[in-house]
């Protein structure tokens, strides 16, 4: 059987269809299963065997261009949006399931409700008590990931066998505004030295961040920030024993290799939190008081002093860590 599954973006999601992954491998063991992605979710699952192969989407020409078996018996939209629909159109197919809208329902902006894993494992043709029982059994989000033992030895000689904690500073390039800012990491880090160990990651956009942070915490910290691909990020992760950070993906690779997170909502709300996703262990928020009116505005870049920012201080982070760790 060959199936074709399309999903672009983003992190975070990536990371919470993980169980839709895994039950469609389970159900289909030898199908050679494609995956339409970005370098993220290449990079999360690469090291699993949900897929046989991958194919990056650059855009939808390249896309339907590097597929090079346009026949399908089943092609299953995750991403639902244009570009996705229209790679479906291109490709010779028995079936297609959509999770949430067709095309014809995006063209002419017609809202449907997104499938469940169960409702979306019968569409694909399972038999529907199969679907249930799976998903009653099988619905928390693993990530696989890769145990390095080489990394808690390190940990443990640099950190004295403290507690360690990963820190990252950053966002997305869009969401400036869900940044707490490098000063208050800075402070945090200064706080938790001697008591805890921390890690920090990110990409090469942290790296500004970093030269900051580094100037004054260089021998309390273990730097990794664009040093390291997503299957070395989740080992990371893994053997840590506590995530802190803003509203973004490693929130949700933390958790999804089961590491207690603590989540820095400024812009956006709380609804998005790893807390009320399926995931093992415990995660914490925090947001802005009910003071700030204007939280949670969505806007890419505060337009205003970033009172969200100012009202969540290091006092507060740092008695979320004691409250987990």
């Amino acid at each position: 059987m060959n199936i074709l599954i399309i999903r672009f973006t983003s992190l975070g999601d990536l990371v919470t269809l993980e169980p839709t992954f895994r039950a469609i491998r389970h159900f289909y063991k030898d199908a050679h299963i494609t995956f339409v992605t970005t370098g993220a979710g290449k990079g999360l699952y690469e090291d699993s065997l949900y897929f046989d192969e991958y194919i990056l989407h650059v855009g939808i020409l390249k896309t339907v261009k590097a597929i090079p078996n346009k026949k399908f018996d089943l092609v299953i939209n995750l991403q639902c949006n244009k570009p996705s629909h229209y790679i479906s159109l291109s490709l010779q197919k028995d079936k297609i399931v959509n999770k949430s809208f067709n095309f014809f329902q995006k063209i002419f902006g017609i809202k449907t409700r997104s499938k469940s894993l169960d409702e979306l494992l019968m569409a694909c043709g399972i038999e529907e008590i199969k679907a249930k029982e799976y998903f009653k059994n099988h619905f928390l989000i693993t990530l696989p990931f890769k145990d390095e033992k080489e990394l808690k030895q390190k940990f443990t000689s640099k950190f004295d066998n403290k507690k360690v904690i990963a820190l990252s500073t950053g966002s997305s390039k869009r969401w400036k505004s869900k940044k707490w800012g490098k000063e208050n990491y800075k402070n945090l880090i200064l706080k938790l030295k001697n008591e805890f160990g921390i890690v920090l990651i990110g990409t090469e956009l942290e790296e500004e961040d970093e030269a900051y942070i580094i100037k004054e915490c260089k021998d309390y910290l273990i730097s990794y920030v664009n040093k390291t691909d997503l299957i070395k990020l989740k080992s990371i992760l893994k053997t840590v024993d506590l995530y802190i950070g803003n509203d973004s993906g490693p929130s949700h690779i933390a958790a999804g290799v089961g590491t207690p997170t603590i989540t820095i909502f400024c812009s956006t709300s709380i609804k998005h939190c790893v807390k009320f996703e399926k995931y093992n262990g415990k995660h914490l928020y925090i947001k802005p008081s009910e003071d700030i009116k204007c939280y949670p505005c969505y806007k890419s870049i505060c337009p205003t002093k970033h009172e969200c920012v100012q009202n969540i201080t290091v006092t507060n982070i740092y008695t979320l860590v004691k409250e987990i760790l």
